[in-house]
């Protein structure tokens, strides 16, 4: 009994890894990007390449309405079983932004995991200090928990008006949608 416990847990396995390696990564991404044309968002001039566990994305450029509003140099998609991720690294915001926040983000993570399955969780670094957030999608509530640098403090306080601030300097956003 114990040995076809044993057979079953090591097909299972194999059956799992196997699929996490040889999904269709890049069709995915083809048909993310059709779907997000729908809401005239569009990502051009990309380079995609993919690797046994993981889609890298060079050198994107999205735009919205036909407004260029971010330049991605790198993106990591990682699609496993239990837990996805995608990792953007040096983010340039259109010019738009700045009038309310620093348009340079240097690296922003968003996980999903089946362990937490009503939670979207993203974590992210740049000129704007670090940023937690969580997105709970039964009761559809974000909240963000924002560390601050010395610039966003100085020369963006308007835009922390919407936050609340704590008792350790943390600012603390809560919006339901």
């Amino acid at each position: 009994m114990v040995k076809k416990l044993l057979l079953f847990l090591a097909y299972s396995t194999f059956f799992i890894v196997a699929l996490m390696a040889f999904f269709p990564k890049e069709n995915i991404y083809f048909l993310l990007e059709k779907e997000l044309k729908n809401f005239d968002v569009v990502i051009s001039k990309e380079h995609v390449d993919s690797s046994l566990l993981s889609l890298n994305l060079q050198n994107l450029e999205i735009t919205t309405k036909g407004i260029e509003s971010a330049l991605i140099d790198e993106a990591s998609v990682t699609l496993l079983v239990f837990s996805n991720s995608i990792k953007l690294g040096n983010i340039k915001l259109s010019s738009l932004v700045e009038a309310y926040l620093p348009s340079r983000i240097d690296e922003l993570e968003v996980t999903y995991t089946v362990f937490d399955p009503l939670h979207l969780n993203a974590v992210g670094m740049g000129a704007f200090g670090e940023a937690e957030a969580s997105f709970n999608i039964s009761s559809r509530e974000l909240e963000v928990i924002l560390k601050p640098s010395k610039k966003m403090l100085s020369k963006y306080r308007n835009s922390l008006r919407r936050f609340k601030k704590s008792e350790n300097g943390e600012y603390v956003y809560v919006q339901s949608f």
